[in-house]
């Protein structure tokens, strides 16, 4: 109900456009009321006569002008001009091919500004003082209306000095009755608040023990008491009888100075009346209302209100009936010297502003009691008490609205202006009422179709939920409908042809058909995107009830890619809809979005490379969310795919995005099954067969345990000698597992090995270098040397000369 409160609050904004609008076009009620909108589509259908034929004269008569060279180019003037009359109009009239927004937008913008102009108008002839000050001056520069003026104003001092005293005599002799009078209905006053004070005190005591013995209802409340009421009415009337004897006889001296002959002259005896009228009936509607509200005086007050209010009320009534009494008075006087007829307008009209001001003001100043005061207790719900916190937050509008359009429409010239508004206002209420308790009861509904204790809600979990995430957008569109059926309705009681235009014009038939077009279009996009929503969920249910869960994860890993497609595709047709219904050209927009579809396409081929090569890869299930897989050379658990790249999380915590177009091999160690490959060196002198018993025997004891059986799904394949390595002798064999199992199986199966093999002896050859030195060798290498021969050395040394030293 928040969304259609917001609509309420715009609708006085909406109320003070129309009603001005009709306010300011009193003279073409029989006109098309909204003709200025269609655009001249709404002409009168009255029937043409139908064309004579020529006589044989006028015949004669045409051929001879068209041979009259003179006559023939006058005609062929007037016919250009014709031309160029006609060419004008048609290119100031709205051209055919606009669209729905932009003529209606002309429609509307040409109307505000009618509306405006008129207000304008209004105002600045009810503030143009100019004629007042003319007249000022003529009086002022004519002797003998200066000397009637004077005579007259003289006149008139003596009668009111006279008049008041004879007033504020009767006021001092009527002070001690009226005191006394006072004093006495005070002290009923007080006696009678003390006494309901002491029944109050016993009701809630008496209440108290009720609910201490165990009753549940409270007491009824006590009536007010009519004896009370009456006697302090009797007290009421008799000080306003006491304050209008003063009156009566301010009354009573002004008649015997009219009476008297005093003044004989015309003029001064009308200004004298004018003024007398003025001051009795302003101080007379004051006197009543002090009979009602009592300002100061609680002990007569008649209608329920604080002594504050009632001094406010009482103080701006004085001062509006002050400016209406005195105003028209003044007017008059003016009339009788010789005040021109328009400025005696212009001063009504000023007057009049002066009071709707004064108006307006006060409702400003009224708005926080007065809204406190509809809108009633704290705590309440329902729709009454909806209907009135809305009404509460906007009754100075419509007040406003009222007090200040009444003006508007009384200067323009509106005929019966006050029943008009009046109408407009009280019709704007009921609608406005009518449509909030529709869009509430609307609301309720919904609400309760999906309330939480619903039977429904465990057959249809998705429904439901999917449903619930609606009802924000439902109540928006709920308020936006109903408001805008109660505008049309409003406008058809307020006399304007809302529904005749939209059915009878052009424009207004393309308005209403646009937005039956819209709202159907968005209903079916809805209807038709919850449908496949629906489909794609109960498809991978389904999938998954009769145990294909990998088809089902491949849906899962399609499903945003396929629904972003889906809803890309509802936009465009229903845009492309949209935009038909309101007048937009289609085709010019579709060729523009193919020549820039066309340009991005080729500046894009990456792109649309990555966006095809992944659609394929996904159509074949080549890889799914969690698979573990191999592309572009980098490894990784798949995260995330999108309809360009891939979501790699490394074994080490490293984020890999990958383009699909990069993708030219996917190795994917994650479906269906996965073999540990088994790959065993033994030394040289180990014997072959006796190790592949052992290593069967590991395999049985692994497949014996339930944690590693549910891990293995084959038997132990065990190939043989497959290769003798360079320092050892290779086993082959593989251990078929799950998908995504192999590896943890491989590295048990390992760690076994090694402790079994420590166990039995078996030599794990790995790389390593052995020396090893002949002791014989090692003697004769390091054995010491014998001292060689002489004739040895001397060979060696050289020629020895003859006393045997070398040369």
């Amino acid at each position: 109900m928040n969304d259609f409160r917001l609509s309420l609050r715009v609708f006085p904004a909406l109320v003070l456009l129309l009603a001005s609008v009709l306010a300011a076009q009193p003279a073409r009620a029989a006109a098309t009321p909204l003709a200025l909108l269609s655009g001249g589509a709404s002409k009168t259908t009255a029937a043409k006569p139908a064309a004579q034929p020529l006589d044989a004269a006028q015949l004669q008569q045409a051929v001879a002008t068209l041979q009259n060279p003179q006559q023939r180019a006058a005609l062929i003037a007037t016919l250009e001009a014709m031309q160029k009359s006609a060419a004008a109009k048609a290119a100031a009239r709205p051209a055919a091919h606009q669209g729905i927004g932009e003529r209606l937008l002309e429609g509307v913008s040409t109307r505000a500004g009618e509306v405006a102009s008129d207000a304008g108008a209004a105002f600045k002839s009810a503030t143009d003082i100019s004629l007042v000050w003319r007249w000022i001056l003529f009086v002022a520069a004519n002797a003998w209306l200066m000397k009637a003026l004077l005579h007259a104003l003289i006149r008139l001092a003596v009668v009111l000095a006279s008049a008041l005293a004879a007033e504020y005599l009767v006021i001092f002799i009527l002070s001690r009755p009226r005191t006394a009078l006072i004093r006495r209905a005070a002290f009923i006053y007080d006696r009678d608040r003390s006494d309901a004070a002491l029944r109050r005190n016993e009701t809630s005591e008496a209440g108290l023990a009720d609910a201490e013995a165990g009753a549940t209802e409270p007491p009824p409340r006590r009536r007010v008491s009519v004896r009370r009421f009456l006697l302090r009415l009797c007290f009421g009337f008799a000080h306003f009888i006491l304050s209008v004897l003063p009156l009566l006889a301010f009354a009573a001296i002004g008649f015997v100075w009219l009476s008297a002959g005093w003044t004989s002259e015309r003029v001064t005896h009308l200004v004298l009346i004018a003024v007398l009228n003025a001051y009795l009936v302003c101080r007379g509607t004051l006197e009543v209302a002090r009979f009602l509200v009592a300002p100061g005086l609680p002990c007569l007050r008649l209608i329920g209100m604080t002594d504050h209010r009632a001094r406010w009320l009482v103080r701006w009534l004085r001062r509006i009936v002050a400016v209406i009494a005195f105003g028209y008075a003044a007017v008059t006087i003016g009339g009788l010297f010789g005040l021109y007829a328009a400025a005696r307008m212009v001063l009504l009209r000023f007057i009049v502003l002066v009071v709707h001001i004064m108006l307006a003001i006060m409702v400003i100043q009224a708005r926080r009691p007065v809204a406190a005061a509809i809108r009633g207790r704290r705590g309440t719900t329902g729709f009454i008490a909806s209907l009135r916190r809305g009404i509460a937050s906007i009754w100075h509008i419509v007040a406003l609205f009222y007090v200040l359009a009444l003006w508007i429409a009384w200067v323009i010239g509106v005929q019966n202006a006050f029943s008009t508004l009046l109408r407009i206002i009280v019709v704007f209420i009921l609608g406005v009422a009518l449509a909030r308790g529709l869009a509430f009861a609307i609301g309720h509904g919904i609400e309760s179709l999906f309330a939480d204790d619903v039977t429904w809600k465990e057959a249809h979990p998705t429904l439901y939920r999917r449903g619930r995430s609606y009802i924000p957008a439902l109540h928006l569109a709920i308020g936006f409908v109903v408001g805008l059926v109660a505008l049309l309705i409003i406008l058809q009681f307020w006399g304007i042809g809302v529904l005749g235009w939209l059915l009878a014009t052009v424009i207004g038939w393309r308005i209403l058909t646009a937005a039956i077009t819209i709202g159907v279009t968005i209903v079916v996009a809805l209807i038709a995107w919850e449908a496949a929503n629906a489909t794609l969920d109960a498809r991978i249910d389904r999938l998954v009830a009769i145990g294909r869960i990998g088809r089902a994860a491949r849906m899962r890993t399609l499903l945003p890619m396929l629904r972003t497609t889906l809803l890309v595709i509802i936009l465009v047709i229903a845009g492309l809809t949209i935009l038909s219904a309101i007048g937009v050209n289609v085709t010019l927009l579709l060729g523009g979005l193919s020549i820039f579809g066309l340009a991005v396409g080729f500046g894009s081929q990456k792109l649309v490379q990555d966006v095809i090569n992944g659609l394929f890869l996904l159509m074949e299930d080549a890889m799914q969310v969690g698979d573990w897989i191999t592309v572009g050379g980098i490894s990784g658990s798949v995260e995330r795919l999108s309809i360009r790249n891939i979501r790699l999380r490394g074994g080490d915590g490293s984020l890999n995005i990958v383009p699909f177009s990069s993708v030219t091999t996917v190795v994917n160690t994650s479906r269906d099954i996965g073999y540990a490959p088994i790959n065993i060196g033994v030394g040289y002198k180990e014997d072959v067969d006796r190790v592949q018993k052992v290593l069967q025997e590991i395999f049985d004891s692994m497949k014996a345990e339930p944690e590693w059986a549910a891990q293995i799904t084959g038997d132990f394949e065990l190939w043989g000698l497959d290769q003798f390595g360079a320092s050892s002798l290779v086993i082959a064999g593989r251990i078929k597992t799950p998908a995504g199992k192999q590896y943890g199986v491989k590295r048990e199966f390992n760690r076994r090995v090694k402790i079994r093999f420590d166990a039995e002896g078996i030599e794990l050859p790995y790389n390593y270098q052995k020396i090893t030195i002949d002791p014989d060798e090692f003697r004769e290498a390091f054995r010491p040397l014998e001292p060689a021969p002489r004739k040895a050395r001397a060979a060696i040394a050289g020629p020895v000369s003859e006393d045997g030293v070398a040369r």
